[in-house]
């Protein structure tokens, strides 16, 4: 996990099985973590009317862009994307 400790926790990245995600991290780094996740088609942004709100809340905001959407974990086996595989990105995470 990397970042320069602007946001929450400071953390843009994850590594998670070899693949390296986006993540956008807001609100108090002490804050409860709420986890993010976005649909197909959508990317991380797609909470950025919601984080806000949150973050007024006292929370802290974990939002991945997924497989597929983050340049750095884009596998390419069709196999690398069932729910089993996104799960587990979502636990790492958390």
């Amino acid at each position: 996990m990397t970042g320069d400790g602007a946001l929450g926790g400071g953390m843009d990245t994850f590594r998670h099985q070899g693949l390296t995600f986006d993540v956008r991290d807001g609100g108090p780094a002490e804050g409860e973590v709420v986890l993010l996740l976005h649909g197909f088609p959508q990317d991380a942004t797609s909470w950025r009317h919601v984080e806000p709100l949150l973050h007024a809340a006292g929370l802290r905001t974990l939002a991945p862009d997924q497989r597929g959407y983050s340049p750095g974990a884009a596998p390419r086996a069709t196999a690398a994307y069932r729910l089993p595989a996104l799960v587990g990105d979502a636990v790492a995470l958390a």
